[in-house]
């Protein structure tokens, strides 16, 4: 492979070698500038042809058109000069180790992709550009054809630049994709750690008869430790990553050389070395030596090192541009002036128009629509040389331009088109009508077929309770209904659709699923329902959810003492069944809701059962056989409520101890009785509140009895009472 980093410039070329260190004598040489090329012949791969009358075209003009390739060639002479200077340098490099140096083996770069361009410029302004016009051969010197027709100003300008000077305007600009090798990275961590312990001791013992004993002890110890730790980091930057993602590849880079070495140097640390314990009692005591002589040392030395190399094959852009020669500034192989006449020519538009050349391709969704062959046929029927050209397209080439030419009749230019679409499976092909057209360039869109596709899929299906999904799909929007049949399974939750019916779909597709259940095997048909897109998301039968609520109302705390509800949900078609209990009272829930799956709700039916059980013992059943709506009343409603303020202010308490009011209402089950006292200090309004039943009387009775200071006591009472506010008064 090329190596980016081996190069070296000869005759204005650059020249890589190969990173291969058992190939040292191949060599790669780039091109440098894009030429006319040559014919086997020696003449240029060249015509240009004027017209000799403008040729219009809708609001465009044309003058006439040129053909030409171009390569990129070496200039004669030059290739022998580089092999030259290559072998001067394996020469050098080979000769002082002895024998004959290899000779060098010059080798075409594999070239992966490419595209040319073409520029034609006057005055700075850009008269022609053809963009990624053509691609290069990618073999040999990378020819790459060109075929323009011209507008006039084009025209003009193409045929007083090849003809005339040393150098045309125009410009040729290659791109050209090839692997290169790049420069090795490197990156290496080392840790080195190691460390020393001596001890010395000496131990001298007398014993003397006549003076006494004498003792000497010399100890010493030495101690080092030492640690060192190095890294280094010499990444090549690679030039298809942004600055962001080299930067990460670096920082990833570094931290992976970190991780391993801290790893490693974990696995290698020094254990410390114990220090000698300088009690020598066991020898001198205990084995009666008199002279103990101890000298011990100990080394320990570790190195860890952690090393990465890497040399990364990258794709490489070159752009080989220049301008090309004049016609006139080159020379045939015998040395002689290329002519401009012997590439120019003059014709008659009519003569010229008498070709008809179409370009066809196809613009389809062949996955999508599980297409495998679009056939284009064009028919031109004019004149004694009518003809049929059939044009075949896969989704590999269905984008790549085919050739379809005819000879024009009577200037006749217009011809008839039409295709067939071949699909996947047991679908028969299509066939569009005849479309009359007088283009050049027809570029067939498939879009719009006359074909049912569907995705029929598993949405939400719970295959822990459902065995299998049957769904029954139908479209009447065509020249005859389709109806189809699809099995839903855990191990199978895909198909598709794909029928022709004559006409581009233009309607709802309805469909309409079948459940059968695990273990029972009962069925649950789903409702039938519509839609317009291409996919049928098939989801669980119970896929709807419904919410009641039953709430207890009336007087909770003196009337209902509690409510007990019984409902059930109800789907006979489906053999479904929900049922529901709860007892609703003012101490414990005074209301509940229920929410519960439906298959089908319009098929369903909810009913349920209540009894109300009163405080005085009575109680009453409800029935209710298909409730409708989502809130449910149960109880005994009041239609109105009686607040009495009971008002203490014009009391005397220098006469009164104390005052007990009663107030009774009859018409309620049971009777509703207060009592409420009133003592000194006492200066706030009470309140008493009663439910007023349908169509009872919102009168009350009261007593006030007044105790006073005295020893006495004075009754105040009322029945039928009406009053909202009640002051009570001393009587006389």
């Amino acid at each position: 492979m090329l190596k980016l980093d081996d190069v070296r410039l000869l005759e204005g070329h650059q020249i890589h070698g190969d990173d291969d260190p058992g190939r040292s004598n191949v060599f790669y040489v780039m091109p440098r500038y894009p030429r006319i090329a040559r014919l086997e012949t020696g003449g240029l791969a060249l015509r240009f042809v004027e017209y000799d009358a403008i040729r219009r075209q809708g609001e465009s003009q044309f003058g006439g058109f040129v053909a030409f390739d171009t390569d990129l060639s070496f200039l004669p002479g030059t290739m022998d000069l580089i092999r030259k200077g290559l072998q001067d340098e394996l020469d050098h490099r080979f000769r002082p180790f002895g024998g004959d140096a290899l000779k060098p083996d010059i080798q075409t770069v594999p070239w992966l992709r490419g595209a040319v361009k073409l520029l034609l410029q006057q005055d700075g302004k850009i008269v022609e550009k053809l963009s990624g016009s053509t691609v290069p051969s990618l073999t040999g010197y990378n020819t790459a054809c060109f075929f323009l027709e011209l507008t006039v100003l084009g025209t003009a300008i193409f045929k007083e630049t090849l003809s005339r000077g040393t150098a045309s305007a125009i410009q040729v600009i290659y791109d050209l994709d090839h692997y290169v090798r790049l420069p090795q990275s490197h990156a290496w961590g080392h840790w080195h750690a190691d460390s020393f312990y001596s001890f010395f001791q000496d131990v001298d013992t007398e014993d003397n008869f006549w003076s006494e004993d004498s003792y000497t002890e010399i100890t010493n110890s030495t101690r080092y430790k030492n640690e060192v730790t190095e890294t280094h980091f010499d990444l090549v930057a690679d030039p298809g990553l942004t600055g962001e993602q080299q930067a990460e590849f670096d920082a990833a880079m570094r931290a992976s050389i970190m991780s391993q070495l801290d790893a490693a140097v974990q696995r290698n640390l020094l254990e410390a070395v114990q220090a000698v314990d300088p009690n020598v009692k066991g020898w001198t005591e205990d084995q009666d030596i008199e002279d103990v002589h101890r000298e011990i040392s100990t080394t320990q030395i570790s190195d860890v090192r952690v090393e990465w190399t890497e040399a990364k094959a990258v794709i490489r852009t070159i752009h080989p541009q220049g301008m090309l020669p004049t016609v006139t500034s080159l020379q045939d192989t015998n040395g002689a002036a290329l002519r401009w006449e012997d590439y120019y020519s003059r014709i008659s538009v009519d003569e010229f128009l008498r070709s008809l050349l179409v370009s066809v391709r196809v613009d389809a969704d062949f996955p999508g629509y599980g297409i495998t062959l679009v056939e284009v046929k064009i028919r031109y029927p004019h004149g004694e040389n009518a003809k049929t050209v059939e044009a075949t397209f896969t989704k590999d080439d269905a984008g790549t331009p085919q050739k379809a030419e005819f000879i024009v009749a009577d200037k006749i230019r217009t011809f008839f088109w039409s295709y067939t679409v071949n699909f996947t499976g047991d679908t028969p092909p299509w066939t569009s009508p005849e479309v009359e057209d007088d283009g050049t360039d027809l570029n067939v869109k498939v879009h719009d077929l006359p074909v049912l596709k569907l995705d029929v899929v598993n949405g939400d299906i719970n295959f822990e309770q459902v065995a299998r999904a049957r769904v029954r799909v139908r479209y009447e929007g065509g020249e005859h209904p389709v109806e189809r049949f699809f099995n839903l399974t855990e191990q199978d939750g895909t198909h598709q659709l794909l029928e022709v019916i004559g006409e581009p779909r233009a309607g709802d597709v309805t469909y309409q699923t079948t459940y059968t259940m695990k273990g029972d095997g009962r069925e649950i048909t789903g409702p039938e329902l519509r839609t317009d897109a291409s996919t049928i998301s098939v989801d669980d039968p119970f896929r709807a959810l419904r919410t009641v609520t039953f709430q207890a109302v009336g007087d909770l705390t003196d009337d209902i003492d509690d409510v007990t509800v019984q409902a059930v949900y109800e789907e006979p078609a489906n053999t479904y069944r929900r049922d529901f209990a709860v007892t609703l009272s003012g101490t414990g829930k005074p209301f509940d809701v229920w929410t519960f799956p439906t298959v089908d709700e319009a098929q369903g039916k909810l009913s349920y059962t209540a009894t109300v059980r009163h405080r005085d013992g009575t109680s009453e059943d409800v029935e209710v056989t298909d409730a409708k709506g989502t809130r449910f009343e149960l109880g005994r409603k009041f239609v109105d409520k009686l607040d009495v303020a009971i008002v203490p202010d014009l009391l005397d308490w220098t006469k009164l101890k104390l005052v007990n009011v009663s107030l009774k209402y009859l018409h309620s089950t049971p009777p509703k009785t207060d009592d409420f006292l009133f003592r000194s200090g006492d200066t706030g309004a009470r309140t008493w509140s009663v439910f007023l039943p349908k169509g009872e009387p919102a009168s009350y009775s009261y007593s006030a009895t007044f105790f006073l200071l005295d020893g006495s006591k004075k009754t105040d009472a009322k029945d039928d009472a009406t009053e909202e506010s009640l002051f009570l008064d001393l009587p006389a």
